[in-house]
């Protein structure tokens, strides 16, 4: 690690405070970061008109980039900036639909973690508390 490299959680912590501007992907998919801690973070998400199915629906690949997003945030809260993790498989469980207009919480964290491997768990809550969708991840580190 250099003397300028910040930790993950660092970093996350800066996002949270407006120091550091908002991924494109949290832009598009109207994410915000909440709350971090050491292997977990939560999200708010508000799904809108660029989100919705022919039919009308938030699309099902709303919640799963959710998902695997916020578990990717949980994981990559635990390691320095420079350390490489991509998704190896995401399985996620559809429980309640999302609405457009909507804001959820979105939270993940880390179940386990080896030097070059992560299993995430991530959920989906309404305004309720309700569990809409659920997902377990399993990342690759590269160290």
């Amino acid at each position: 690690m250099t003397d300028h490299e910040i930790s993950g959680l660092q970093a996350l912590r800066a996002l949270i405070r407006g120091e550091l501007p908002s991924p494109s992907i949290g832009q598009t998919m109207g994410l915000t970061a909440v709350a971090v801690e050491p292997g977990r973070i939560t999200l708010e998400a508000r799904p809108d008109g660029r989100h919705l199915n022919p039919a009308g629906a938030v699309h099902g690949g709303f919640a799963a980039t959710c998902l695997d997003g916020v578990a990717a945030l949980a994981l990559f809260s635990t390691l320095e900036t420079s350390t490489a993790h991509s998704t190896v498989d995401l399985n996620v469980k559809y429980v309640r639909p999302l609405t457009a207009g909507q804001t959820y919480r979105v939270e993940g964290w880390v179940v386990e973690r080896t030097r070059s491997l992560a299993i995430c768990d991530a959920q989906v809550l309404d305004a309720a508390g309700k569990l809409c969708a659920k997902a377990t991840t399993t990342f690759v580190i590269r160290s």
